[in-house]
């Protein structure tokens, strides 16, 4: 009953939702063509300024990060000045961990943190 009482209601909004859905997809299209690569080039430029060549082993934002701490050899956590409770399990599994937590100019990291394994002890090299 509940299914035949939603799909009777298509005929009453099957054309908005098709003048909305054009409006997205149109909507899609413009932020794809809007990509600017700093995600990227803020992970670049991390492995730089860390020293780590292998960029694989540089984890933006906070399920990365998170990964890292629970499932590999963390290094050490670069946090965004500022970004509060959101990385208040960041910060609790970096002390259990004891690894640092680096607060960085939020201007600098389009993320609100980046998980750095330690390059050591990267899968495929010796411990």
């Amino acid at each position: 009953m509940f299914l035949d009482a939603v799909c009777a209601r298509f005929p009453d909004v099957a054309e908005r939702v098709a003048e909305d859905a054009a409006e997205e997809l149109a909507a899609d299209r413009a932020a794809a063509r809007a990509a600017d690569w700093s995600g990227w080039a803020a992970v670049r430029r991390v492995g730089a300024e860390h020293g780590v060549d292998d960029l694989n082993l540089v984890k933006p934002g906070v399920g990365e990060t998170t990964r890292v701490l629970l499932r590999r050899v963390p290094w050490k956590v670069l946090a965004r000045a500022g970004a509060g409770a959101e990385l208040e399990h960041i910060r609790l599994l970096a002390a259990e961990r004891g690894v640092p937590v680096v607060e960085v100019d939020p201007a600098s990291l389009p993320y609100a943190c980046v998980g750095l394994i330690h390059p050591r002890f990267a899968k495929g090299r010796a411990q």
